[in-house]
């Protein structure tokens, strides 16, 4: 019998060995580099024999009443590879196999493996008998038992070899202390298993949608050719730079063909260590593409903290080719930039889904979820992160809170995976330096010697101006506006929306009676993304004009501080780190446009962080490091080093991520969740204790997670809005609602129901969060937030 896995809209059938053939010769193509193929054959051939038995026939041919999930189509296939296991027998084959048997019961859902009371939840599926008997008796047809074998024995051979890697591996992260030894190895074993359950996912979906679509889904090109012709575009971009004889030019060229000739050496782990304004996004692609071509690279990623340096790099990136549509931009805002054309739109969240495009710019949060989030859409993803060239943008702004399991990421991308990875920032974190190191190239730095690049590059000043007590939001208004006054622009960061919008008004009051006023800008996530889109470009052609009149003065939150180009005269920065105070001073005198400008560090006592105590520890260690004397220049790499040796001994108990008490009593932190270590009641059959569902639901890049609510900005966000209280238009609906990202703030769940509670934000018809208009400013946007920080982009 020809047992159904598919049936499409227009009828066409498609049998369980057709789909699981197909999806193996997809897991097949996405593990070959990775030395896993026999394993990723084996799961992909047996993922879906639960479906072999009349019942499921019956259900996906309509001829009976049972509802979607309602057989277990997953365990037949991981019960079938244990008990050939049992029949060949030998500790490293059961290993194997049970390995390849969670991989195949997860493929539509992660799962904890076991419960508090030591429960292994692979027995608990696999021990299940429903219609095992006539399940067994007509998948004969889907694979033989000699070939299922010889699959089985070859990919233990594969996982002894991957164990030898992971074991050398953890040593060279940190051989001495035998427990962290332990979390090491579990940790990188855990990131293998989401490694085959990402190949079998994807190669599943992949072979879904292509059968349901009745065509091939996947991004075909020719990766040499493409390298080859993004590099003679970056080279002949360089020649156009280095006809520009100042000397600034001069040395940008310089750090630019240091990065290329670094595309000779064997990469791992690296850092471009690069100061403001030294074009290091330029020369990280430079080195990319470069090292792509000379190693047959798969992918080129580009990830960025926040939008708007995401979406000012990408617009370089996308320029370097010539097929546009090779070029992957993926996080939350890009969508109304397409969205007038449905084919466009459902092409683009395809690419998102699958991240099959070989060049691709996102965000942390979307690169973090690859690697941890328990949504299977984000578990898909990673694989397409192996043998890729990975540049990390402003690497300092990952939270304190991820950085060891960023650490034990990267390790295992590198060292397992194939992949190079460019820690790009001025201010370079010290991930070597915590219980769960990262593993850098011996040759860790791109350039070399950078001594003489910042010496090149030094444009600033960073002046203690901080004070015992310190300042008010009145008394920090009139210090701002009197070195607004020294100078003909002024940036003005703050650590709150709330500060900075009390800053703005009262500069604004200071200034009503000037004779030549200042035009006088906010900036914060309390704006939609659109609406500070809008004042960025403003301040863009302010800071350009050449008109004596155009004087500006901007009051931001941190948004402004990494990556985006504008360049003020005078930078006044309200104390948090001192990574803040760099990034701070990377938007003062940009372009060198002046002898040397002055950064200024000012405390704000009005400035409410006690529901911030990670800024209130920043601002601790930056005292002490101005305090200490130990640095003539607090930009320096030495005393960044020293600031974030000071964090890192300060919050060494946060940098595993601490985890919430959801019944894991035994695990403390997310490394230690998922680590797949055998419980910790020390039985050799302990099932192991690594919990993929529980560790990706707390999982969160960015902390409290917040909730959209769309503004009416303009008119077209008025109009989006009225489509949106129309939702029996399933399509036109749907559109709406992708281009009303750019209109969206996003607002914290306590926040949201008081605000519900207070008919300030409604609940359209369609679902969607709607504010109303009488509480959005055109000058500072909502109007009702309380202290809260600025947080990354998705």
């Amino acid at each position: 019998m020809n047992f159904t896995a598919h049936i499409s809209k227009d009828g066409r059938i498609q049998t369980v060995l057709q789909h699981c053939t197909a999806v193996k010769q997809l897991a097949l193509e996405y593990s070959k580099k990775l030395g896993l193929k026999n394993i990723s054959c084996l799961i992909a051939m047996v993922h879906d024999k639960g479906k072999m038995c009349k019942d499921f026939d019956d259900y996906i041919n309509a001829r009976n009443k049972m509802r979607r999930g309602e057989i277990d189509h997953c365990f037949a296939g991981a019960k079938y590879i244990l008990e050939l296991a049992n029949e060949i027998g030998g500790k490293n084959v059961i290993y194997s196999a049970e390995l390849a048997a969670r991989v195949v019961v997860s493929h539509h859902g992660l799962h904890d493996w076991a419960d508090e009371n030591h429960n292994y939840y692979l027995k608990t599926r696999t021990d299940k008998n429903e219609r095992y008997d006539e399940i067994s008796e007509a998948a004969e047809s889907l694979i033989s038992k000699e070939e299922a074998k010889r699959l089985l024995l070859a990919a233990t051979d594969e996982i002894v070899s991957l164990r030898t890697h992971i074991h050398d591996m953890s040593i060279a992260s940190n051989g001495k202390n035998k427990n962290i030894l332990k979390l090491h190895s579990g940790f990188y074993q855990g990131m293998a298993e989401r490694l085959l359950q990402s190949v079998l996912v994807d190669a599943d979906r992949t072979d879904t949608a292509d059968f349901m679509n009745g065509k091939q889904t996947s991004v075909l090109f020719d990766r040499q050719a493409l390298w080859k012709q993004m590099s003679a575009a970056i080279e002949q971009k360089s020649e156009e730079f280095r006809k520009n004889q100042d000397f600034i030019s001069k040395q940008r060229m310089s750090i630019s063909d240091r990065c290329k000739a670094f595309a000779a050496h064997d990469v791992g782990v690296c850092r471009l260590i690069v100061p403001t304004g030294g074009g290091k996004t330029l020369s990280s692609m430079r080195f990319a593409i470069e090292y792509a071509r000379r190693k047959d690279m798969d992918r080129i990623f580009y990830i960025a903290p926040f939008m708007s340096i995401l979406e000012q790099n990408s617009c370089v990136i996308r320029s370097l080719m010539e097929n546009k549509e090779l070029f992957l931009e993926h996080h939350s805002n890009v969508v109304p930039r397409i969205a007038d054309n449905e084919d466009e739109l459902n092409d683009y969240e395809l690419r998102a889904e699958k991240w099959d495009s070989p060049v691709i710019a996102t965000t942390l949060v979307q690169f973090f979820n690859a690697l941890f989030s328990d949504n299977m859409s984000c578990v898909r993803r990673m694989h397409r992160l192996t043998n890729s060239v990975i540049i990390i943008d402003e690497v300092q702004s990952i939270p304190v809170k991820c950085v060891n399991m960023f650490n034990l990421a990267v390790n295992f991308l590198t060292r397992i995976c194939g992949c190079a990875v460019v820690l790009c920032s001025a201010t370079q974190p010290l991930f070597e330096n915590t219980d769960f190191p990262l593993i850098l190239d011996k040759d860790e730095n791109m350039t070399d010697d950078y001594t003489e690049d910042f010496i090149a590059f030094k444009r600033t000043e960073l002046i203690d101006c901080t004070r015992i007590g310190g300042y008010t939001y009145d008394e920090a208004a009139d210090f701002c506006y009197d070195k607004y006054r020294q100078a003909d622009s002024l940036l003005v960061v703050v650590n709150t929306k709330a500060a900075a919008r009390e800053i703005f008004l009262k500069l604004k009051e200071a200034d009503e009676c000037s004779e030549n006023p200042a035009v006088i800008l906010h900036l914060s996530t309390g704006m939609c993304p659109e609406h500070r889109r809008k004042v960025i470009e403003r301040i863009e052609v302010l800071l350009k004009s050449k008109n004596s009149k155009s004087r500006v003065i901007c009051v931001t939150t941190q948004l402004i501080e990494a990556g985006v180009d504008l360049s003020f005269k005078c930078v006044v920065r309200s104390l948090a780190g001192l990574d803040n105070a760099a990034q701070a001073a990377g938007r003062c005198n940009r372009n060198g446009e002046f002898d040397c400008s002055n950064v200024y560090i000012i405390d704000i006592k009005d400035e409410n962080l006690s529901r911030l105590p990670e800024i209130m520890t920043a601002q601790n260690i930056t005292r002490a490091a101005i305090n200490s004397g130990k640095y003539d220049d607090l930009l320096s790499v030495e005393a960044m080093s020293g600031y974030f040796s000071g964090l890192y001994h300060e919050r060494s108990r946060e940098l595993s991520y601490i985890a919430s008490d959801v019944g894991q009593k035994n695990n403390t932190n997310l490394v230690e969740m998922l680590s797949l270590c055998p419980t910790r009641n020390n039985q050799p059959s302990a099932p192991p204790r690594e919990a993929f569902k529980t560790a990706g639901e707390q999982f969160s890049v960015i902390g409290n997670e917040t909730i959209g609510v769309i503004v009416p900005y303009n008119d077209e966000a008025k109009e989006l809005i009225s489509q949106l209280e129309n939702p029996d238009d399933f399509e036109k609906c749907r559109k709406a609602i992708r281009m009303a990202q750019k209109y969206s703030v996003g607002v914290y769940d306590n926040m949201l129901n008081k605000l519900l509670q207070q008919n300030i934000v409604r609940l359209s018809k369609s679902g969607c969060y709607i504010l109303d208009g009488r509480y959005y400013s055109q000058e500072y946007g909502i109007t009702f937030d309380k202290a809260e920080p600025d947080v990354l982009s998705f």
